[in-house]
């Protein structure tokens, strides 16, 4: 009897730790997954990958993604589409949820730049570069 209670209780675990398993394979989503099939998309232009990501967001992803997301929305607005107003709103609403996340940085950089050209962000490119040095031609004695 003994023995058949063993078997017994190793198949109870067994069905417990299976169980246990699926309910956590089943509650569980592939965010990561989920993204790259709305970036992946949004490939006819800067508009669609907007709106594919805010469909993202619409299904409540975990902060790290959805940082992730903002961050790209505002980056399209800015560099994609010259809209800095929308830009500055994603990069803020950002800021305002994960102030100290992996996105953060960033975002605060595109806000106090995004609006910058070139020459004003490189100043060694205003700097004159002196013209290459021309090579005499001739024989070499």
């Amino acid at each position: 009897m003994a023995r058949s209670g063993s078997a017994f209780r190793r198949a109870g675990i067994t069905l417990l730790v299976g169980g246990i398993l699926l309910v956590s394979s089943c509650g569980a989503r592939d965010w990561q997954n989920e993204l790259d099939t709305a970036v992946s998309a949004s490939s006819q232009g800067p508009e669609q990958l907007v709106k594919r990501l805010e469909e993202f967001l619409d299904k409540d992803p975990p902060l790290k993604y959805a940082s992730e997301v903002r961050f790209t929305i505002g980056f399209t607005y800015a560099e994609g589409l010259h809209q800095y107003r929308e830009a500055r709103r994603w990069f803020t609403e950002l800021l305002d949820s994960d102030p100290d996340g992996a996105w953060a940085e960033e975002a605060q950089w595109m806000l106090e730049n995004m609006e910058k050209g070139a020459e004003e962000l490189l100043p060694e490119l205003r700097e004159e570069v002196p013209p290459p040095r021309r090579r005499q031609t001739g024989s070499l004695k």
